[in-house]
């Protein structure tokens, strides 16, 4: 079968590469056996690829045989193995997203059949494809900011306010009667996120007082949580506008550079900080997880909006598929698809 890997950290563009692998063996108990038609390319597929989820001070290169990335995708269903609960509607030839599996920028994937999620018939294959980390980590998202101590009412601003988590994150701030503020890079990008969500407030950074723009946002309301998966700079100047006993809440690292926060900030304002990895889902109790994926389903069902595909590659264009997912101004998702045809196809 084809899989990516990368034999040493760099940069995706450059270090991955399609490869010809042993085929899989038959799924082993509780496992299934999945062929892959979609799988998004994440911006944390990329952190892992570049090696920035090693420790500080661990410079180990790559194991010996290269690494695989991808956790995520959907496809149909080819092997139950033993001591799957066939009456879940776990049998082969029926339609399936998963989360986590390893190797699944692969053309067959091993998945654990608790992580295994049948797919309505009216769910497209790049919907499924994207079921389960963005809104999973929304999810997520949302219960921090509930442990936070924000209230109905209470103001959130989020950062990287048009990427698919932070859309999936505002609909769910917004029905449970938080205010929300976001925050993008551009003008354009914030009349068009305003459009699309008129109940909340954009801001643009390409703004120089965008920082008094939040503020004035927030109609005298203080800001009781940040969300943020960018870090650095822009991090650092939304901590400055919390409230104090306000909560900053990270979940990624795109800027890959530290975030600034004087030390009395934390014991004198009660500042808080905590960070949320959808890699931790896993081992969530099985009732939340069987809740969120509840929700994950009613999302792709009523909201297919908020899972928008830009471009569909097949594995065998990996490169220009991670060069097009960090495309300044992408609007959707990039699908790595099985379709052998070695045509990429552009969505508006």
């Amino acid at each position: 079968m084809r899989s990516i890997l990368y034999e040493y950290y760099g940069e995706p563009g450059d270090v991955l590469r399609l490869r010809d692998v042993p085929d899989l063996p038959a799924p082993s108990s509780g496992e299934v056996l999945i062929r892959v038609h979609s799988r998004p390319v994440h911006p944390g597929d990329l952190l892992g690829v570049r090696g920035r989820y090693r420790s500080p001070g661990n410079s180990a290169d790559v194991a010996p045989g290269g690494a695989r990335p991808g956790f995520e995708g959907a496809g149909v269903l080819e092997a139950v193995g033993p001591n799957v609960d066939v009456s879940t509607g776990l049998t082969p030839g029926i339609r399936v997203a998963f989360f986590p599996a390893k190797w699944a920028w692969s053309d067959y994937v091993l998945a654990p059949a608790q992580f295994v999620t049948l797919v309505p018939d009216e769910v497209s294959d790049a919907v499924a494809g994207q079921l389960h980390v963005n809104p999973l980590t929304a999810l997520m998202l949302a219960r921090a900011v509930d442990e936070s101590g924000v209230g109905e009412g209470g103001l959130i601003v989020l950062s990287a306010a048009g990427s698919a988590v932070a859309k999936v994150a505002m609909t769910l701030a917004l029905g449970k009667g938080l205010s929300v503020v976001g925050v993008v890079r551009t003008n354009a990008g914030a009349a068009s996120l305003q459009s699309s969500f008129p109940g909340a407030a954009i801001v643009s950074t390409e703004d120089h007082d965008w920082r008094d723009r939040v503020r004035s946002s927030a109609a005298g309301k203080p800001v009781r949580a940040v969300l943020d998966p960018v870090g650095g700079p822009l991090a650092s100047d939304l901590i400055a506008l919390l409230a104090d006993g306000g909560s900053f809440i990270g979940y990624g690292d795109l800027s890959g550079q530290p975030i600034s926060i004087l030390p009395l900030s934390l014991p004198v304002r009660g500042l808080t900080m905590k960070g949320i990895s959808v890699g931790n889902w896993a081992g969530l109790p099985e009732a939340v997880r069987t809740a969120d994926i509840r929700t994950a389903i009613e999302l792709a069902r009523s909201a297919s909006h908020l899972f928008p595909v830009t471009a569909e590659y097949d594995l065998a264009q990996v490169a220009d598929a991670v060069v097009h997912a960090e495309r300044p101004g992408r609007t959707g998702a990039v699908m790595l698809t099985s379709v052998h045809n070695n045509q990429r196809i552009e969505r508006s």
